[in-house]
């Protein structure tokens, strides 16, 4: 399987959970990754969290864990005591259990900069369960259908309820924010900027 075919994009961030390990410690954390056009996947690590120490310290591996399992994503920020483990096939860092598919890389080079580290990993191994469609988790469609939303209820609103009108407006503005900040996609940048100035025009 190509990483494209598991969602993975040039344009539009893939939301997964990454595990590394250096030494005895074993850190996961969500993060966006994107394609470049060398077939590695980039990832931007922001400085004060653990993953950019152990990254920076010399982590050599990864595992970029594909699920859309919102408690699995809280667990790594929240609750880490509750991630279940298991062995990965080709590299030291483990995979999180009961994922739908797995990405095993290796950190190919890391460029350092003033408030984040880029990573770049080179794929090993794909490894997916038997269910058929399986897509990394993107935050720009569903943004897009949030806002949709928003503009449906938006019309009921609008004459009954001018506040609340201006309140799902706002919520739009804030969906469009989160697909320009998703994805550099000119459709999907267009739709949202579309629901926003027609949500503009009905006020």
């Amino acid at each position: 399987m190509i990483l494209e075919n598991l969602g993975f994009s040039r344009s539009t961030y893939s939301e997964v959970i990454l595990t590394v390990k250096l030494g005895k410690i074993v850190n996961s954390a969500p993060m966006g990754a994107l394609l470049n056009d060398q077939g590695e996947i980039c990832l931007r690590i922001y400085r004060n969290q653990r993953t950019y120490r152990m990254i920076v310290n010399g982590a050599k591996d990864c595992v970029l864990n594909i699920t859309d399992n919102p408690v699995l994503f809280y667990n790594t920020i929240f609750e880490k005591e509750k991630i279940s483990y298991i062995s990965a096939k080709r590299v030291s860092s483990p995979r999180i259990l009961n994922c739908k598919a797995y990405v095993e890389c290796l950190i190919n080079d890391i460029e350092i900069h003033e408030d984040f580290v880029k990573a770049f990993l080179k794929p090993l191994l794909i490894d997916t369960a038997k269910e058929k469609n399986i897509k990394t988790y993107n935050r720009a469609g569903p943004a897009i259908i949030e806002a949709l939303i928003c503009y449906s209820k938006l019309l009921h609103f609008k004459n009954i309820d001018r506040e609340r009108a201006k309140i799902l407006k706002k919520r739009i503005e804030i969906f469009k924010e989160i697909v320009y900040h998703s994805t550099t996609d000119s459709t999907l940048r267009k739709i949202a900027s579309k629901i926003l100035a027609k949500s503009e025009e009905t006020l």
